[in-house]
């Protein structure tokens, strides 16, 4: 073959190569952000935001409620709870709102979504017969293993256990399960007592502690506004109160990627919702969110991110379909 036509055939080729997987990776931010959901306009949409609290940009805009948005490790999705279709269950989108398809092809009644710290599994509370059962999936929504009773799952960092409320709702505790051995153990607190946990759990990015909304003041319903935020050691001791207990309540909790900064969600004067930002070791809080009512999702810094994995599978096909031609 004369090299001309040869260079030419290559060129095309490439091209093609490039048009054909251009559409299947998602476009990363460059910089930390915060996905939240907030109720500003009627329904419930997914927002994102800097760390600061600046620049907050609504993604999705169906007339249905979206919330609780979780990051994939990688940056390149964000994996939601919806009721799109009807239900609520789990979904997927690009980080600008775009590309939304449901996980799982079989509907049930899903929420509470986390991410495996690989990217590949998620893990989440389904309702099952009026309980609360975590589950773990591989993210095609195949695979599907009920690990135990509870809800609100958050996967170590190191990929080796799940922690997750047991409980409710006046007996709360937080309970450890191992993906190896399959055991299951109480973290904390150690003895049954009237307690509640509200919200999320939240890994510390080296995995050595946990945070989490306590009250713990009895009765309960007499002391519901001394519900706050505090961190615990993964071996269940080192309790330690991150926001005081004179303000509304403090639930709902995410760790900076950076290990130096937890969010939580508290009432402002108006009682609205908004999202408060703390340094560990501080004492004075930031308030990053000022309109309507807001509640934590998650939050990503593309400098400590999953790197984005290789699909070879994509370069095998269309190398392969190149050779034929």
């Amino acid at each position: 073959m004369d090299r001309y036509p040869l260079l030419l055939f290559v060129l095309l080729s490439l091209a093609s190569l490039h048009v054909r997987i251009r559409p299947v990776l998602a476009e990363i931010p460059t910089t930390a952000k915060i996905t939240f959901w907030a109720a500003r306009e009627g329904n419930r949409d997914i927002y994102l935001m800097n760390p600061d609290g600046s620049e907050q940009v609504r993604i999705t805009y169906h007339r249905a409620d979206d919330i609780t948005p979780v990051w994939s490790p990688t940056g390149e999705q964000i994996l939601f709870v919806s009721n799109r279709d009807g239900f609520w269950d789990l979904y997927l989108m690009d980080p600008d709102g775009s590309n939304v398809r449901r996980v799982f092809g079989k509907e049930a009644k899903r929420a509470s979504p986390a991410w495996s710290p690989d990217g590949k599994h998620i893990a989440y509370t389904r309702t099952v017969h009026d309980q609360w059962i975590n589950y773990t999936a591989t993210i095609d929504g195949e695979n599907e293993e009920r690990i135990s009773v509870g809800s609100s799952p958050a996967w170590s960092p190191n990929g080796t256990e799940i922690a997750f409320l047991v409980g409710w709702p006046k007996s709360m505790q937080i309970s450890i399960f191992n993906l190896d051995t399959l055991k299951q153990r109480i973290l904390f607190p150690l003895n049954v007592i009237p307690s509640y946990m509200s919200g999320s759990l939240a890994w510390s990015p080296t995995g050595d502690k946990l945070a989490f909304a306590w009250l713990h003041r009895v009765p309960l319903k007499d002391f519901i506004e001394t519900e706050t935020i505090y961190t615990i050691n993964r071996d269940g001791i080192g309790l330690a109160q991150i926001v005081d207990e004179a303000g509304p309540r403090a639930t709902s909790v995410v760790w900076s990627p950076h290990g130096d900064s937890i969010l939580y969600k508290q009432a402002d004067k108006n009682n609205n919702l908004q999202i408060f930002k703390i340094a560990l070791g501080g004492e004075e809080s930031e308030q990053l969110t000022h309109i309507g009512q807001n509640y934590l999702g998650d939050w990503f810094d593309p400098a400590l991110a999953l790197p984005v994995s290789p699909q070879p599978q994509l370069l095998s096909t269309v190398w392969g379909e190149m050779k034929r031609k």
